[in-house]
C-alpha cells in the first residue's frame, strides 16, 4: 500500500500565547432584545393597524394623505351616509356620539366688548338691517303669494328667505366692522361651499352581518358580538362661509368645566348654563333606528376650498333649518331644539376636522392642538349661536403613545337657545327689536383670531402641497387622482355584482358543477374589501410615445405616484 507523505512547511506561529489579546471588553455590557410581541389575532391587527397609522402620518402632503387614508378600498369604503339638514327624530344623542361632543346650552355666548360698544355698533347697524330686512321679508311675502305651491327644497320659499336674510346681514357686519377689525377684511366669503367630513367611530353594536362576517375570518364565539368599529361621511353646505389665515383662540382646560355662575365679559366661555348634555353611549344601528343609508365612498374631508387656499381656519359659518317646518308638531319645541343643536354639533364637527386635514392631521392620527370655530343656524327670524372647540377627532379603538396626547376626551360646544331677532315685520319697518340677539351677532364678528406659538402643521414636509413637489410627472399625476377621487365619480372598474340566474343556479343551489370557476364567489374572493386602490396598471403608452433605448426597455404603461402605505 503506497503512502504519501506531505513535508513539513515552515509556517510561523501567529497566533501564539504571548501576542494574543482581549477580544470582549471587561465592562458590562447588556444585550439590547427585541419586544416580546403578542401574537394573538386581535393584538396583531391593531400593530398592523397602528402602522398603517403611523405611515400615513409621515407622508409630506396633504393630497398624499388623503389617498393613503384611501389605498385599503378600490371601491371606497361602506361608509354610514349623515346630511346636514336630514335630522331625524331623536338625532342630538346620536350626533353626540359620533363627535364625542359634550354640549352647554348658555345664556349668551362670551361677550368681546363692553356694554357701551355694543350699544354703538347697535345703534348704527341698526337701520341699515332694518331696511334689509323688510325688502326681504315683503319680498319673500310677494312671492308666496304668486306661487304658494312648495315643489322642492330648492325652490322653498323659507329656504330662499333665510339664505337672503343671512346674506344681507352678513354683508352688513363685514361693511360696517371691518374698518375697527382689520381680521373681518383680510377674510375670505364662501357662498355655499361643499363641506364634507369623513371620520371613525368605534363603539357600536355588532349586527347580524358583522357577526357572519366574523364567523367567515374565524373569530372566536365570544368575540362575535364585540363592538365594531362605522365609518361616518357627512355631507353639508352652510349659506355662509368666513375664514381667515390665523386661527381662533382656544378655551383653557381649567375652563372646561362650567359653573352656573355668570361670568364676566373678560372670560372665554359662556354664563349661565340652562342645561348640560354629556357624551351619550349610543350603540344602536342608525340603519334601522334612524333610517340612514350606507353607501360606499372614498374618504374625504373638505372644509369648503382646496388646500393651497392661504386662509385656511374658519371663523364663522351661518346656516339655515328650514326643515322644521316640515318636521311634525307633535315632536315638541324641545325634540326641535335638540334638532338644531344636533345639526350645529355635525356642522361645527365636519368643518373642523376638514380645516385639521389642511393642517396635516387625519383621522388616523391626533391633532396636536384645539381648533375652534363659530356656527350660527337661522330661519331669517330666530337665530340660535354656537362656539364649538375641537379637542379630538380621532376615534380608532386603538391607542398609542402619539395618540394619546389630545387636548381633552371629548369635544366641547357651547351653544344658545334659538331666539328671535325682532318680534314683527311691517311694510315698512321692524317691530320688537331683540338687542340680545344682536350681541350675540356683534360676538360672533369680533372674535378676532391670534397666532399661536407653537407648531401647525408637525406633520406635514416642507412640501406641504403637491403642487409645491418638485418633479413634475408625480406633481400631475397626484393632482389629476386626488381630483378624480374628490369627485366621487364611479371606479373604472365597476361594483362587482352578483347576477340573479348566478345567485339561483350557482349559489343557491349548485345546478352548473362542470362549468369553470372564474367568478370571485366563486373562488373565495371579496373584491369590495380586498382590492387595493393601486390595483391596477397605469396609462398606457402608446407605441409612437415610447422611449425605445438601446439597454433600456420601453415601458407599455406609465409610472404611478402612489403612496407607501
Amino acid at each position: 500500500m503506497w503512502t504519501i507523505r506531505v513535508p513539513k512547511r515552515n509556517v510561523p506561529r501567529f497566533f501564539n500565547r504571548s501576542i494574543t489579546t482581549v477580544c470582549v471588553s471587561r465592562q458590562e455590557s447588556r444585550a439590547v432584545y427585541p419586544p416580546i410581541l403578542d401574537l394573538k389575532p386581535e393584538p396583531t391587527v391593531l400593530r398592523q393597524e397602528l402602522n398603517h397609522h403611523e405611515k400615513i402620518r409621515n407622508i409630506g402632503t396633504i393630497e398624499e394623505k388623503t389617498i393613503g387614508i384611501n389605498m385599503p378600498r378600490y371601491y371606497g369604503w361602506q361608509s354610514l351616509v349623515v346630511k346636514d339638514k336630514i335630522l331625524p327624530y331623536d338625532f342630538l344623542p346620536f350626533a353626540q356620539t359620533i363627535t364625542k361632543t359634550k354640549i352647554y346650552e348658555v345664556e349668551n355666548l362670551p361677550n368681546k366688548l363692553s356694554d357701551d360698544d355694543y350699544q354703538k355698533f347697535i345703534d348704527h347697524i341698526k337701520p341699515q338691517l332694518e331696511d334689509s330686512l323688510v325688502f326681504e321679508f315683503n319680498r319673500n311675502s310677494r312671492g308666496k303669494e304668486i306661487n304658494p305651491i312648495h315643489n322642492t327644497d330648492e325652490s322653498n320659499p323659507t329656504n330662499d328667505l333665510a339664505k337672503s336674510v343671512a346674506e344681507q346681514v352678513n354683508r352688513i357686519f363685514l361693511a360696517n366692522l371691518a374698518a375697527d377689525y382689520p381680521h373681518l377684511y383680510e377674510a375670505q366669503i364662501d357662498y355655499e361651499p361643499r363641506v364634507e367630513g369623513f371620520w371613525n367611530v368605534h363603539g357600536f353594536a355588532a349586527n347580524k352581518e358583522d357577526q357572519e362576517l366574523r364567523k367567515k375570518k374565524n373569530v372566536p364565539e365570544e368575540n362575535l358580538k364585540d363592538p365594531v368599529d362605522r365609518w361616518i361621511h357627512y355631507f353639508g353646505v352652510p349659506t355662509v362661509q368666513v375664514r381667515h389665515s390665523l386661527p381662533l383662540s382656544s378655551v383653557p382646560l381649567d375652563k372646561f368645566m362650567l359653573t352656573s355662575t355668570p361670568l364676566s365679559h373678560s372670560d372665554d366661555i359662556p354664563n349661565i348654563i340652562h342645561r348640560q348634555f354629556d357624551v351619550p353611549n349610543y350603540d344602536f344601528d342608525p340603519q334601522i333606528y334612524h333610517k340612514l343609508p350606507y353607501e360606499r365612498r372614498h374618504g374625504v374631508s373638505i372644509p369648503g376650498f382646496w388646500p393651497n387656499d392661504p386662509q385656511k381656519f374658519g371663523l364663522l359659518s351661518i346656516h339655515t333649518n328650514e326643515y322644521l317646518v316640515d318636521r311634525p308638531p307633535n315632536f315638541g319645541e324641545l325634540e326641535h331644539q335638540e334638532a338644531v343643536h344636533a345639526q350645529a354639533i355635525l356642522a361645527s364637527f365636519a368643518w373642523l376636522i376638514g380645516q385639521a386635514s389642511y393642517q396635516g392631521f387625519t383621522i388616523c392620527n391626533e391633532i396636536t392642538y384645539p381648533l375652534v370655530n363659530q356656527s350660527i343656524i337661522t330661519n331669517g327670524k330666530t337665530w340660535s349661536f354656537y362656539m364649538y372647540q375641537l379637542n379630538t377627532m380621532r376615534f380608532f379603538k386603538s391607542k398609542d403613545t402619539i395618540n394619546n396626547n389630545s387636548v381633552s376626551p371629548s369635544n366641547i360646544c357651547w351653544g344658545t337657545k334659538t331666539m328671535e331677532l325682532f318680534h314683527d315685520v311691517t311694510d315698512t319697518q321692524i317691530v320688537g327689536w331683540n338687542d340680545e340677539t344682536l350681541k350675540n351677532l356683534l360676538s360672533c364678528y369680533v372674535n378676532t383670531p391670534k397666532i399661536r406659538d407653537h407648531e401647525m402643521s408637525p406633520y406635514l414636509g416642507k412640501e406641504q402641497v403637491v403642487a409645491n413637489i418638485d418633479d413634475a410627472n408625480k406633481r400631475i399625476w397626484l393632482h389629476e387622482k386626488h381630483k378624480v377621487m374628490v369627485s366621487h365619480r364611479p371606479r373604472h372598474r365597476l361594483l362587482p355584482e352578483v347576477y340573479d340566474w348566478e345567485r339561483i343556479y350557482k349559489i343557491q343551489f349548485e345546478t352548473r358543477q362542470f362549468e369553470a370557476r372564474r367568478r370571485f364567489f366563486e373562488l373565495d374572493q371579496d373584491p369590495l374589501n380586498e382590492r387595493k386602490l393601486n390595483d391596477h396598471y397605469g396609462a398606457y403608452i402608446q407605441r409612437k410615445d415610447r422611449d425605445f433605448g438601446r439597454r433600456i426597455r420601453s415601458k407599455r404603461f406609465a409610472d404611478t405616484y402612489y403612496p407607501n402605505v
